[in-house]
């Protein structure tokens, strides 16, 4: 035990200081891969690393992989802001001869034709050009303890705009630790970790992200269950933020959802206007001045529902997200266990 505890301590120290030393200046590349991929993740704001119970974990947390006792698969489409299509694929086999599991994944962005403009045709050149993403990833996970998990996957990456394509390639590595103490789970994450790449002569990073979280039930009766979810990340291209992620079950059947993500862009709960007139603005009577942009912050709130049927193996699970200002995006998610 002293030995697995040294290799969760090393893991620890050389992956997380290189997640943190990332220079947040400037934007990274290849954004799709902050896209959540299932949509009961997405309703829980993406909060999912304690929980990694279903094929999704392949994308949130690799060690996951080891609570998956069946072959699993599972397929996503988000019908996002502007047009723009993402679908997901991944499918896990457990290993139980060696302690350990598999599964493989691919995940496709892209949006649509688009007509090409110039200076000389501001109007369109009467050609149309797209934009895509895609990532297909292999993920090993291997039990250490009954309790403690680690797994690791290896991406390879591309993204295209008209003639323009590049190639790369990114890992993640993530733990999952049940404590043993009631229903108290921790997990770790650090995502798309690699080098950077050249896309129209720019040198791109890639969007990594370290991710803590832990989940806790308050209430499971073995006919109700409330899982409550927090997470901790720490991006390299933006600032930190805190989800939180629930999730009701009834009969282990019937699932709703709800989830939250809190950072410094954006007012927690509420959100007041702040703005300040001159002493002799008539904010009465003006219509332009006579507006106000106070009430609840929906932005970054996240709903859902599910529903499981056991006999079959089949789910079905739908999200909904409030984007702010960019309106709201939906996903829907079909997932089947082989029994």
């Amino acid at each position: 035990m002293n030995k697995k505890l040294l290799i969760l301590v090393m893991l620890i120290m050389v992956f997380v200081p290189a997640a943190l030393a990332q220079d947040k200046a400037g934007t990274s590349g290849m954004p799709f891969l902050k896209m959540d991929v299932t949509a009961r993740a997405f309703a829980m704001g993406g909060a999912f690393i304690g929980l990694s119970d279903d094929a999704s974990t392949l994308y949130y947390n690799p060690a996951g992989l080891m609570n998956l006792k069946s072959m699993e698969v599972v397929a996503s489409h988000n019908m996002y802001l502007a047009d723009i299509q993402y679908s997901y694929l991944g499918v896990t086999y457990p290993l139980p001869q060696l302690n350990a599991g598999f599964g493989l994944q691919a995940a496709y962005l892209t949006t649509g034709e688009m007509d090409e403009t110039t200076i000389e045709f501001p109007d369109g050149t009467g050609r149309t050009f797209g934009a895509y993403d895609f990532m297909i990833g292999a993920t090993y996970a291997q039990m250490l303890t009954p309790k403690f998990f680690v797994g690791g996957t290896l991406k390879l990456l591309s993204e295209g705009l008209a003639d323009q394509k590049v190639f790369t390639a990114a890992g993640d590595v993530g733990t999952y630790y049940n404590t043993g103490w009631q229903s108290l789970i921790f997990g770790m994450s650090i995502r798309n970790f690699g080098g950077n790449y050249t896309y129209f002569d720019e040198d791109t990073p890639l969007p990594m992200l370290f991710v803590f979280g832990l989940i806790y039930a308050p209430m499971d009766d073995g006919v109700n269950k409330l899982d409550v979810l927090l997470e901790a990340a720490h991006p390299s291209d933006n600032s930190e933020y805190m989800v939180l992620g629930l999730e009701y079950s009834y009969n282990d059947m019937f699932f709703v959802r709800f989830g939250r993500k809190f950072d410094n862009d954006e007012y927690w709960i509420m959100k007041d206007d702040d703005i300040e007139f001159a002493d002799n603005a008539d904010i009465v009577n003006d219509p332009e001045l006579n507006y106000s942009d106070s009430g609840i912050n929906w932005m970054g709130t996240s709903l859902g529902v599910g529903f499981k049927m056991e006999s079959t193996g089949m789910k079905i699970d739908y999200g909904w997200k409030h984007m702010g200002d960019l309106g709201m995006t939906h996903m829907i998610t079909f997932g089947y266990t082989l029994k």
